[in-house]
């Protein structure tokens, strides 16, 4: 029950993920992308353990399509007929998977099941890495977030993220309703934004890294933050 050995030539496949967007593995390899394969299980507790340390969420958001769109992260749940348990729902979940989460999640059912044999499925959360020569490389998830960004620079082809700042990252303290920000220094301005593009909050010569969000109501929001080293953005 080996993995697929490191420099496989990663199997193609086709699939559609819950939101209803076809997904194909080779298309974005002959784009020139890195691809990131997060399999996963929707009960596991190491699986959301690691969905929270938000380390590919952050790869995702910077160089995912809605940044510089050179990678692209993909999550592939394992478990059989459990759809609910993707938003928290039934008793084989380890809660809400959609919260937080912007990278594409897909339910692999029936005969789309064999990209797990493909790939040699023998635990999760199993991180396989496929460079645009469609070589591969499994991912271990000790590997901090710059740690990630830099196997993907490895990679052989055009890829290049260069020098930018890899430390900075945000997230969302659900205790104390608090955007909490990481690694960024001057800040100069932060704006959230509703899912309609309005501004609903607008901060400048912001000298803290916590900033309270109690009054703003539940829903999603695209942080943009402004610091020394660029642009820092957000869902």
């Amino acid at each position: 029950a080996a993995q697929l050995p490191n420099g496989s030539t990663a199997p193609d496949f086709t699939l559609t993920d819950r939101d209803g967007v076809t997904h194909n593995l080779y298309t974005y390899l002959d784009q020139g992308k890195v691809v990131f394969i997060k399999f996963f299980a929707c009960h596991c507790p190491s699986c959301w353990s690691y969905h929270n340390s938000n380390k590919l969420e952050s790869i995702y958001q910077q160089y995912g399509p809605d940044g510089t769109d050179q990678i692209m992260v993909l999550m592939l749940e394992h478990d059989i007929n459990n759809p609910e348990a993707f938003t928290g729902g039934g008793t084989y979940t380890q809660g809400n998977w959609e919260t937080g989460n912007s990278i594409p999640m897909i339910d692999v059912e029936g005969t789309e099941r064999t990209v797990f044999d493909d790939y040699n499925l023998s635990y999760y959360p199993m991180i396989t890495m496929v460079c645009s020569d469609k070589t591969t490389k499994l991912i271990s998830t000790a590997l901090t977030t710059a740690q990630l960004y830099q196997e993907a620079d490895d990679c052989p082809g055009n890829l290049s993220i260069g020098n930018e700042n890899v430390s900075a990252s945000a997230y969302f303290d659900y205790i104390n309703k608090q955007l909490v920000l990481q690694g960024m220094t001057a800040i100069s301005d932060i704006s959230l934004y509703n899912l309609m593009g309005q501004r609903v909050l607008n901060l400048t010569a912001v000298n803290q890294s916590q900033i309270d969000l109690s009054a703003l109501q539940n829903g999603t929001y695209i942080v943009t933050v402004q610091y020394a080293e660029g642009t820092f953005k957000k869902k």
